[in-house]
């Protein structure tokens, strides 16, 4: 896939990065939320988003020193053309298997929800056949997509939102710090880990931008206002079931739509809720999948890198049920696995990279005066 050829506008950018923040965060992250600070929740979430700007400014600084070069590059030239191979590699299979783990979100959310009698890997063979045809089109036809689609998913979440809030009790959101602030500064964690820490996925993509100086306010944006949408329903969760009955439930987000009557007449939309979730889920499993591509044939030094779609495609699907066979076994993965890692990639190596490439730079400038 050639940079010279694919280019997107940085608003396209933006709606991707916009629909990668909510993505599968919809389903996983208001629980989260709402187990770890109760009816505090919705102030957990703004300190997330807080802190997850500042991510993705890390990513954002990273990006501005290597303009137009991918990722893999930038840990190459921080750690030395050996390591940084090394971990181009583990980041390859850690967005592997985000794909995976995507994909599986999307296909219990379908056969618990919607499709109950349907086998899991049917529900993933239906969504990655578009997936690889817009992949094999290209991160152009990917971000045109999202615009075309943007609108109806702004709409149909508008719908949510103005017809749930006449169902909310403000008494469910009291006491306002009843649990202190730490349970409060636990909950943040739930949202910067998903889907801030996850979001060096698409430094890979930010390389196909047009106008690279601003990619920073593109990131940034889509971040904060998928971020913003997450919070939102969040709170419309606390305020229409409580935040006492939410933790028992498995799609807090499903049920909440369900809630919506209008003079006895419009009830059980839940398929409109179910409709939002999906575009998200669909277009964070394709930024995943792409990126996964282009990552693989960077590290193989492939030129034509849609060779590599179909045997990837061949193994997601194996183990997108075979890694996360159900909802519990997935819990318990994400609970005791996932955060440690995700920390790692996520925060950790981008800093270290940063920190190492400024270094260097100082080094040279003081070698040059001399």
């Amino acid at each position: 896939m050639d940079n010279q050829i694919q280019k997107i506008s940085p608003r396209q950018f933006m709606l991707l990065v916009l629909f990668f923040s909510i993505g599968s965060s919809i389903l996983l992250t208001p629980p989260a939320l709402i187990a770890a600070s109760l009816q505090d929740s919705w102030i957990s979430g703004i300190i997330g988003v807080f802190l997850g700007a500042s991510v993705i400014y890390i990513y954002v600084s990273l990006i501005k020193r290597f303009p137009g070069k991918s990722y893999f590059f930038m840990l190459e030239k921080a750690f030395g053309k050996t390591i940084g191979r090394m971990l181009s590699v583990l980041y390859f299979f850690f967005i592997f298997f985000l794909t995976c783990e995507v994909l599986s979100n999307l296909g219990d959310f379908m056969i618990t929800q919607i499709m109950v009698e349907t086998p899991k890997i049917f529900i993933h063979m239906l969504f990655l056949l578009p997936i690889a045809y817009g992949v094999k089109h290209g991160i152009e036809v990917i971000a045109r997509s999202a615009e075309v689609v943007y609108p109806t998913f702004i709409m149909l979440l508008s719908f949510l939102v103005i017809f749930l809030i006449p169902e909310g009790q403000l008494i469910n959101l009291e006491p306002v710090f009843g649990e202190g602030i730490k349970p409060i500064l636990k909950g943040s964690f739930s949202i910067l880990t998903v889907p801030y820490l996850e979001m060096f996925t698409l430094i890979l993509i930010s390389t196909f931008v047009m106008e690279s100086e601003t990619i920073g306010k593109s990131f940034i944006t889509g971040g904060v206002v998928g971020g913003g949408i997450l919070i939102l329903i969040t709170l419309l969760i606390v305020l229409v079931l409580g935040y006492s009955f939410t933790p028992h439930l498995q799609y807090p987000t499903y049920v909440l739509a369900k809630k919506i009557n209008i003079a006895d007449f419009l009830q059980r939309v839940e398929v409109v809720a179910a409709a939002v979730w999906i575009i998200s889920l669909f277009f964070k499993v394709i930024i995943c999948f792409y990126s996964s591509v282009v990552g693989l044939g960077e590290i193989l030094k492939i030129k034509n890198d849609k060779v590599l779609i179909f045997p990837l495609i061949i193994s997601i699907l194996y183990f997108s049920v075979t890694i996360y066979p159900n909802v519990s076994f997935f819990t318990m993965f994400v609970s005791e696995v996932i955060l440690s890692y995700t920390l790692l990639f996520g925060l950790v190596i981008p800093i270290l990279s940063l920190l190492s490439v400024i270094i260097q730079k100082k080094v040279q400038s003081k070698q040059t005066t001399s």
